[in-house]
């Protein structure tokens, strides 16, 4: 099964706070977790572009 863009885009935020859970400093945290906001939101985008699209496959 193909992976879709959404599921991509959750596995590089589990990745960003994997990475803030072992940041040495707190800015550094807070910038991981940041990104990984962001690829939430691009995964909840995706996820609603691909529901347009297609529907409920």
């Amino acid at each position: 099964m193909a992976e879709t863009d959404a599921e991509r885009y959750r596995q590089e935020a589990e990745e960003c706070r994997k990475l803030a859970a072992r940041a040495m400093s707190l800015h550094d945290k807070d910038a991981w977790l940041s990104l990984a906001a962001d690829w939430m939101k691009l995964a909840e985008n995706a996820a609603e572009r691909r529901l347009r699209l297609f529907g409920d496959e």
